[in-house]
């Protein structure tokens, strides 16, 4: 028995070691903005483990509940309540834009501001659709213009970490300030008396995206042994919920 243990023991300690890349949740700050939202700021960082430069898939300013994650290019969030892992579908929401982060700060959506910003963002979507549709017909493809736009988008949201470097990113979301948070039948309360925690997760993935990638893409990313997948968890911070 002993030595099963010790097997179990050195192979887990083989596994630690040969971590590829290491995530730390560095702070988490809100502020009030209104009397219904508070912005958060969750600062983190990613570190290469390894000697060798390394890639992967992924959109690092914005982030997904666990029970929402399915197939994203997020960092995935998981909410605990006094040491407790809560499945609930928030209290966080995913806004990839500095714009979009502005148009759901403003209460009300028939204002001044937020036509400006609604016009601003049809402007930026139309000008990103428009360098893809231009790639589109200088590549000659034969694909249709949509699966042309998925696979540009994940091309585009490459990550890549030199020798052992450390990237430092920030997230910028809201919480509406509602402590019931429904998923289904099933009820989650925000208690502030609590001690409550997130935990961030790279939920990395290459083939599970090959439906949006040429055969070229997938054969080059599954050539490369420092393309990486797997998922990788962060540290444990306490979150204020007391607004």
């Amino acid at each position: 028995m002993r030595y099963i243990n010790l097997l179990l023991f050195v192979s887990f300690s083989v596994l630690a070691q040969n971590k590829k890349i290491e995530v730390t949740l560095n702070s988490i700050s809100d502020t009030p903005i209104s009397a219904n939202k508070a912005e958060y700021h969750i600062q983190y960082q990613i570190e290469n483990k390894t000697a060798n430069e390394i890639s992967f898939f992924f959109l690092p300013n914005a982030l997904i509940a666990h029970a929402a994650s399915s197939l994203t290019l997020y960092p995935v969030y998981k909410i605990y309540q006094n040491g407790v892992f809560e499945d609930m579908d928030g209290p966080f929401f995913e806004y990839e834009t500095e714009l979009e982060l502005e148009y759901a700060k403003i209460e009300d959506k028939t204002s001044e501001a937020a036509t400006t910003i609604v016009k601003k963002l049809q402007k930026q979507q139309e000008a990103e659709a428009l360098s893809y549709y231009t790639k589109f017909k200088e590549s000659n493809s034969s694909s249709d213009v949509k699966w042309f736009f998925q696979r540009q988008k994940l091309l585009d949201n490459i990550v890549t970490l030199q020798p052992n470097e450390i990237k430092l990113f920030t997230i910028k979301t809201l919480w509406d300030k509602n402590r019931h948070i429904k998923n289904d039948d099933l009820e989650y309360y925000l208690d502030e008396n609590n001690h409550i925690e997130i935990e961030l997760i790279l939920d990395l993935k290459t083939n599970l995206f090959k439906d949006k990638l040429s055969n070229e893409d997938v054969e080059k990313t599954n050539a490369n042994p420092n393309f990486i997948e797997g998922e990788f968890k962060s540290n444990k911070l306490k979150v204020n919920f007391k607004g």
